[in-house]
């Protein structure tokens, strides 16, 4: 399991020997918790002087304080992801070639600008996108502007849009205009068979809970699920970058 100790190192000002024992914690948090101070002390060549400073200087009462305190936000970790397997299951039903390769056009199109569109009560999920690789270290615009994806201005090399019907005419003229400009396309859309989805490089389709609710006056997953194929997609990207 991966912990990423050096934000908590770099917060606490732990020296290199401080972060070391603080990894050992937490990777054998389980074991620790019926380990004396000295045990762990031994197994890291450090005095049990040197893990009670470092339970001080994390905010703790102790080295008892510690343990429990860790493995307390180990335990709830655990949970989370477990609660996150259950939110993530309707992944399995998208087939596996068609999440790597929406992966892998992602990787290939890193350093190149990336155009993200889409419309109504997409358009939130077009910011997130937007929002969330801009962050990652991705050259990202959000635009729906027609000039734009016609005459390819900003040499842009990948789109990627949303469109719950995958008929919006916004955003099929978009895509057409990508296609004419030789610029994969990512899409995400409702399962049903549609044009953009058949215009796309790679479509990723979504359960779509009320196809005939075009106002969308009802209750529908859909936009949530988007959100959540995308994180999931965007974390496995991202390991793999690093």
């Amino acid at each position: 399991m991966k912990f990423d100790v050096y934000k908590l190192a770099d917060k606490y000002k732990l020296t290199n020997t401080e972060t070391q024992i603080l990894k050992y914690i937490l990777e054998n948090n389980q074991q620790v918790l019926h380990m004396a101070v000295r045990e762990v002390a031994n197994i890291n060549f450090v005095s049990a002087a040197t893990i009670i400073k470092l339970s001080k200087k994390m905010g703790y009462t102790g080295y008892t304080d510690m343990i429990y305190r860790l493995n307390f936000m180990m335990t709830s970790r655990r949970k989370n992801k477990e609660r996150m397997s259950d939110i993530t299951s309707f992944i399995n039903d998208i087939p596996v070639e068609i999440l790597r390769d929406f992966m892998e056009h992602l990787k290939m199109h890193k350093n190149h600008i990336i155009l993200v569109s889409a419309t109504g009560f997409s358009s939130p999920l077009a910011e997130y996108m937007e929002r969330k690789l801009l962050v990652t270290g991705f050259r990202i615009i959000r635009t729906n502007a027609y000039a734009v994806y016609d005459k390819n201005c900003l040499d842009a090399s990948l789109v990627i849009v949303v469109s719950k019907s995958g008929e919006t005419d916004t955003i099929v003229k978009l895509v057409d205009y990508a296609n004419e400009n030789h610029m994969a396309v990512l899409s995400f859309t409702g399962e049903q068979s549609n044009y953009i989805g058949r215009r796309s490089t790679v479509n990723i389709p979504i359960l779509d809970d009320k196809t005939l609710d075009d106002r969308n006056l009802q209750s529908n997953y859909f936009y949530a699920r988007v959100i959540v194929v995308f994180e999931y997609l965007m974390s496995q990207v991202l390991e793999e970058l690093d």
